[in-house]
């Protein structure tokens, strides 16, 4: 959900600084993303695929949310509400996993690394 966050939110600002941190932050989250699909295909597993409803939910609230707050920090505060979920979602998994595989337990250390990360730089813009 994290690239689908930026992707919404990106066009909204006009402020470069904020920009090339999504831009950056979108290349961290592609990163991630590849190392699991090659993760699943070691495994011969298939990915699970975002529910195309929940990615139109984030267009229309990303809209809705900056209809009359273009600013970095209204979006900063959007993107550390979305990381903070994310944190919040990885943590409960993390919870229910047995943490047999240490492959999963890494990238998942790196996701959790990188959301905390994006809190931080989002924290910038205040």
């Amino acid at each position: 959900m994290g690239k689908v966050g930026i992707d919404a939110v990106i066009d909204y600002t006009k402020d470069e600084r904020m920009r090339e941190a999504l831009r950056t932050q979108g290349k961290e989250y592609d990163k991630i993303y590849a190392e699991a699909q090659e993760m699943l295909k070691s495994r011969n597993m298939k990915p699970e695929h975002l529910n195309p409803m929940a990615k139109i939910s984030s267009e229309f609230t990303s809209a809705m949310k900056t209809m009359t707050d273009h600013s970095a920090a209204k979006i900063a505060e959007m993107m550390i509400q979305g990381s903070t979920m994310g944190v919040t979602k990885l943590m409960k998994n993390r919870g229910d996993y047995d943490g047999s595989d240490e492959d999963i337990m890494s990238l998942s250390d790196k996701l959790l690394s990188t959301e905390e990360n994006n809190i931080k730089t989002m924290k910038g813009f205040f």
